[in-house]
């Protein structure tokens, strides 16, 4: 059983199992395993990448990262924070030479090595694990930052770190005004929850205030009702969009007031400067396009997740993932696998 929540306008949160379209990390509760969106795959074999330091942590080098090869692989990100402990937290999902993700409790104070407690989304208690509110992204400078991300249930995954290299475009509206603000910036997502039905080199990006999707432990950590969480698939963004429009000025305002109304206590200052995060460095992109590759984490990542596969040394090349089909996979391709079909979201050409 996963704990999660998921997207409606294919923008954002966690789900169990069944999500509808679009976004959404997903997170467990004792070492089964959760679900995400309905599109994308990010693959984690293969050769070893041409980017990172293999066997090693990689630097924290701000923008000075080389660029992507020509072997790096298409995907897109969309957004989740649901509050709830994520798969990786849970010692049975994670490499046995590494240790869990931290969790915290509802005042956001770290559980230690305690990582057997339950999950706020199964049991929504003050002593419950959360995530951790420093699991939001920041930008290291203007053209890099850092974060967490759900990624497709394939294998050994927790800890591994991707670079992204957004191309100017949104994955169902390419003309997305934020998409295309987002053009040449460059993010390093470490994979801290999966999903089953994240493919296709899908990242569902931790973003506080990102929607909370099917499962919510955010309106009880954080006291609020929940519909101040805005549109339970999508969040902020997608509650901005519906009462604003797409002029994109509109919406970071919009989405800028959502963040100061919700996160005003000092406790959640770290949610808010990763709300504002979104609205500022990410220019509220709307499931943007890119490009992506596995590398070696940076130090600063593993410092917050706890998560360190550098001794593992074993950075891997993606293989595909969004790539070109063939007619005859085109033709085999179903999505009963979404609940017996009943979830079906937008086919975005993965084969």
């Amino acid at each position: 059983t996963g704990d999660t929540g998921a997207s409606t306008n294919p923008t954002s949160a966690a789900s169990d199992g069944t999500s509808p379209t679009g976004n959404g990390g997903t997170t467990d509760n004792g070492g089964t395993t959760g679900n995400v969106s309905t599109t994308g795959n990010v693959s984690t074999t293969g050769n070893v990448s041409t980017t990172g330091n293999v066997g090693t942590t990689g630097p924290d080098t701000g923008g000075d990262l080389p660029p992507l090869g020509g072997d790096a692989c298409k995907g897109y990100a969309t957004r989740y924070w649901d509050c709830c402990k994520a798969h990786c937290g849970w010692p049975g999902n994670v490499n046995p030479a590494t240790d869990p993700l931290r969790s915290c409790d509802q005042a956001d104070q770290s559980l230690g090595a305690n990582y057997t407690v339950p999950s706020s989304c199964t049991a929504l208690a003050a002593d419950s694990a959360f995530t951790c509110y420093d699991n939001a992204p920041w930008a290291v400078d203007d053209k890099l930052a850092y974060g967490f991300a759900a990624v497709p249930a394939n294998g050994d995954i927790c800890g591994r770190c991707y670079q992204l290299e957004f191309d100017g475009t949104g994955h169902y509206n390419a003309q997305d005004p934020g998409s295309v603000a987002l053009t040449g910036k460059t993010m390093i997502v470490q994979a801290t929850n999966i999903g089953f039905d994240v493919g296709g080199g899908q990242f569902d990006i931790l973003t506080p205030g990102g929607g909370v999707g099917l499962f919510d432990a955010c309106s009880f950590q954080w006291d609020v009702a929940t519909p101040e969480l805005g549109a339970t698939y999508g969040g902020f963004m997608t509650y901005c969009q519906q009462n604003v429009g797409n002029d994109h000025a509109k919406l970071k305002e919009c989405v800028l007031g959502r963040c100061a109304a919700v996160f005003d206590e000092p406790a959640l200052a770290e949610l808010a400067a990763g709300c504002e995060w979104y609205v500022q460095w990410y220019e509220v992109a709307d499931n943007p396009n890119l490009r992506y590759q596995e590398v070696a984490c940076p130090a600063a990542l593993v410092a917050r997740s706890g998560i360190d596969r550098g001794p593992l040394g074993d950075v891997s090349a993606c293989m595909g993932g969004g790539g070109t089909c063939t007619q005859e996979q085109m033709d085999q391709c179903d999505c009963a696998w979404t609940n017996n079909g009943q979830n079906c979201g937008r086919d975005d050409g993965s084969c």
